[in-house]
């Protein structure tokens, strides 16, 4: 056989091994990269369930940051209404230590001191005896200075003023707590000391405040525990406060 021959086929071997290494280079790399591909599809997956995770805390958190802000705000008032009803408590001292009136701290009234203890009406009347008539005006006088220095330190708050009239029972307790008579009779003497002060130009709705005229006739909280002591008439301010749901929603 001629040299050129085995040339040839040698060359033709190698040339086949050269393929044959080729195809196995093409398949080890097209399973390498669909091996890496199927790897990065699982990251791709696994980053993709990450960020929904991330979109729905961040979601989370600005619900609840919204919700804090809100929080803050309702607490930021109701903050404020506690700062001022607890100005208000402190300017109520000057009645609380009014020589003219008694606190009832348990019930938050006021009795006119020097009415104590006196049947200050006609018996089983409205009409106020005229001896006591000038200390009732003094005590309706020295309410009026009250409310009207309140209104000059907080121009905005209005008040409730309740003129409640209180019957005594019997020694022995005889007449039932509800008795309906109780109840007007002692709605009537409010009423009467109301007119008196009215009569000498007590007004006290020049100053926010709204009046309201009640009896509780032999019934109510904080009656005196001698019943002759109950002949009287008692007085409560309430502060009036806004209605706070109403005022965030605004």
């Amino acid at each position: 056989m001629k040299k050129s021959n085995f040339f040839w086929v040698g060359f033709a071997d190698l040339m086949t091994s050269l393929f044959f290494i080729m195809l196995i280079l093409f398949v080890v790399t097209i399973s390498f990269l669909q091996f890496k591909m199927k790897e990065n599809v699982n990251i791709l997956e696994r980053s993709k369930a990450v960020i929904e995770k991330n979109k729905q805390l961040i979601k989370e958190n600005v619900t609840l940051i919204s919700s804090l802000e809100n929080k803050e705000e309702q607490l930021n008032i109701e903050i404020q209404r506690l700062n001022k009803l607890l100005k208000i408590e402190e300017q109520f001292k000057p009645l609380e230590d009014s020589p003219y009136f008694v606190y009832l701290e348990k019930c938050k009234k006021f009795v006119a001191r020097n009415l104590v203890g006196k049947e200050i009406f006609e018996s089983k009347q409205t009409n106020i005896k005229s001896e006591f008539k000038d200390i009732t005006i003094k005590a309706g006088e020295i309410l009026e200075d009250f409310l009207k220095n309140m209104q000059n330190s907080n121009p905005e708050q209005s008040y409730l003023l309740v003129i409640e009239g209180n019957m005594a029972n019997k020694l022995d307790k005889s007449i039932n707590v509800n008795n309906s008579w109780g109840y007007k009779q002692s709605y009537e003497r409010a009423l009467a000391v109301y007119n008196l002060w009215q009569e000498k130009s007590i007004n006290f709705r020049k100053y926010n405040v709204e009046v309201m005229i009640c009896g509780s006739g032999f019934n109510g909280l904080c009656r005196d525990e001698a019943e002759e002591n109950n002949k009287r008439f008692s007085i409560q301010i309430i502060p009036k406060t806004e209605n706070q749901s109403k005022k965030s929603k605004k």
